[in-house]
């Protein structure tokens, strides 16, 4: 029975067949990840037998071929949501192919066909509205007490709920922000305990490659860019600068607290990301060359959330957003990515990213707040952020 159920499974070798699988395993009570790495063509997604969604203390450097969600409150310690990696797909061009993990038994396998042959759906979640108050004020509220001393940055956010189109499918928005946003992180994530997440994240929270170069990016400052115009004939104000600039002394900051003084700082620099550009500054630390093998998960609880998504400093921010914004974030500007896949681990900051409920999406997008802010322009920011992913949803 396991022999024919796995081989069953294991007939997936077209694009076409392993994005119908995916189709079908959606709102059923099974996790499931798919993801596409900036600037790379291959999708990959994951499926989670156990259905298992406990938060848990993260140790990276224990994982294998996972993926990991974690909200924006979730830290201190942080707290993910860890997706097993029990059915992997990979879709290359117009191939795929399915692996199916060898400690699986026979009765997890025919369970699992089971309910995607009987169709059994799991109801998509809820959310609370909260009372979501009027941006600009928020925004004028937030540069009266920078300019009073001690809170230097805060990084609110707003959502926006759009009906969307009768021929909505999640996995061909997806495929569709792959094609328009090659140098984002492209996932769809589907839980129990969050319900459906689609994004195409311009910003890197860490990453490890080949179990030893650790990576992190500090990325702020926000403008539009129009399709005709060059990287480099784009202009800072000081107020973007100095709010990058936050950023990057978080980061070195972080560094500080563990006595690491060896790393490699490239930046800032201007970069794309979809229509607008962003300034960044890129810090690499070889772990083998500085004794700190368990740097990511270090660096990680450290990090999230980074002034780049709550401000500075970091409580101060937090406790503003908390008594402010009236509405939980829930995975916008939280984290997730899928570790242990050739020896690399990838986590995002979940940002230009929507909700998907019943025929509802929810939009999120936020801006840094300092003395400098205008509040009308950081609503347009705002509204320009959304634009990812309206302009794939045709809305």
């Amino acid at each position: 029975m396991q022999i024919n159920q796995v081989n069953t499974l294991r007939h997936i070798s077209k694009r076409s067949e392993a994005e119908d699988f995916l189709r079908s395993i959606l709102f059923t009570p099974y996790p499931v990840a798919i993801w596409r790495l900036p600037n790379q063509g291959n999708i990959n997604a994951l499926v989670d037998l156990t259905m298992n969604e406990e938060p848990t203390n993260l140790e990276l450097e224990n994982l294998n071929k996972s993926f990991v969600i974690n909200s924006y409150h979730d830290s201190h310690p942080v707290k993910a949501i860890t997706l097993e990696g029990h059915i992997l797909v990979k879709i290359e061009g117009s191939d795929a192919q399915l692996e199916v993990n060898p400690t699986l038994t026979g009765s997890q396998i025919e369970s699992f066909e089971g309910v995607l042959s009987n169709s059994l759906k799991l109801l998509k979640p809820g959310i609370k509205d909260g009372n979501h108050p009027d941006f600009e004020s928020m925004v004028a509220e937030a540069i009266e007490k920078i300019k009073q001393g001690n809170l230097h940055k805060v990084v609110l956010s707003r959502y926006k709920d759009f009906e969307l189109q009768e021929s909505f499918d999640p996995i061909d928005t997806f495929d569709e922000l792959t094609r328009s946003y090659p140098n984002a992180f492209c996932s769809l994530t589907n839980t129990k305990t969050y319900g459906l997440w689609i994004g195409a994240s311009p910003e890197k929270l860490i990453a490890i490659d080949n179990d030893r170069f650790f990576s992190t990016d500090a990325l702020a400052g926000t403008q539009s860019l129009p399709s005709d115009k060059d990287l480099c004939d784009v202009a800072w104000t000081q107020k973007e600068i100095e709010e990058q600039a936050m950023v990057s002394r978080y980061i070195i900051d972080c560094f500080k607290k563990i006595r690491l003084r060896e790393f490699d700082e490239n930046g800032p620099k201007t970069v794309k990301a979809g229509n607008l550009a962003h300034l960044k500054t890129e810090y690499k630390v070889d772990m083998q060359a500085t004794s700190s093998p368990q740097l990511g998960s270090t660096m990680l609880e450290l990090l999230h959330p980074t002034s780049a998504v709550c401000g500075a400093p970091r409580d101060l921010a937090d406790d503003f957003i908390k008594s402010h914004e009236d509405y939980d974030r829930s995975l916008y500007a939280g984290f997730l990515g899928p570790v242990g896949f050739d020896s690399k681990t990838s986590l995002f900051v979940n940002l230009r990213c929507m909700q998907v409920i019943g025929n509802t999406a929810r939009l999120y997008a936020g801006a840094g707040i300092t003395e400098d802010s205008v509040p009308a322009r950081e609503l347009a920011e705002t509204d320009q952020k959304m634009e990812t992913l309206l302009k794939v949803l045709g809305l």
